[in-house]
């Protein structure tokens, strides 16, 4: 049976949790993979919320209230969600009454704002995509050092010796790419829901925007 993650070190008690507290590169790499952890939950959680917001369903409703002629209502029913659709038509609704392309402009003004709060903390996830492979690399070249050191001052080595620090610190590079591989898919993922999020509001802004100038001049007429 092929092991696809090599973790015969681990199993054969060449490698414990105690390895990850025998340097510092190990030790951050460690505290790297929870904080990553931490935080693909919380976006995961983040996202979840916002994306299971029907957008089509919101933009009819607002367009039923103002062809009613309900402001007030349309305000009240973009006020009781805190989602991006409902804050961006919500700036939409309240400046109604000025020209439709400021208002446009406003929404999308608007829309760069929570965006900021969508794309908050993955700057964060990738820079550990970045810094994983590097901490584990340096775990290993530290390893390799203290191995050799080892054996030069203690004048003993052997396969026995020279294999056990060499699997202990390849290791810290095994880690530290499996923590990169899960920050990039995080990454990436993330980014995508933010870019299908951020398209379904453009849409809606586009379509509230024809509402109002209908609206507009109807009144006008």
């Amino acid at each position: 049976m092929i092991n696809i993650f090599k973790l015969y070190a681990v199993w054969d008690g060449v490698v414990s949790w105690k390895t990850y507290f025998s340097s510092l590169p190990m030790f951050i790499l460690l505290l790297t993979a929870i904080v990553l952890i931490a935080l693909v939950i919380e976006r995961m959680i983040f996202y979840w919320r916002r994306t299971r917001v029907d957008i089509n369903a919101v933009v009819r409703g607002v367009i039923s209230y103002l062809q009613q002629g309900d402001i007030d209502g349309a305000l009240s029913y973009l006020g009781s969600i805190d989602s991006p659709i409902h804050n961006v038509l919500r700036v939409g609704v309240q400046n109604a009454h000025i020209e439709p392309e400021d208002v446009e402009r406003l929404m999308y003004s608007r829309l760069l704002n929570e965006k900021d709060r969508l794309t908050a903390r993955l700057t964060a996830i990738s820079v550990i995509s970045v810094l994983a492979p590097l901490l584990g690399l340096f775990g290993t070249v530290d390893g390799l050092i203290h191995a050799f050191h080892e054996i030069a001052v203690t004048g003993s080595g052997g396969a026995e010796v020279v294999g056990e620090g060499i699997s202990s610190s390849l290791v810290a590079t095994w880690s530290g790419l499996i923590v990169a591989v899960i920050a990039v898919i995080a990454f990436n993922a993330f980014n995508r829901t933010v870019d299908t999020i951020t398209s379904r509001i453009e849409a809606a802004i586009h379509e509230l925007v024809v509402v109002l100038k209908e609206l507009q001049h109807a009144e006008e007429g």
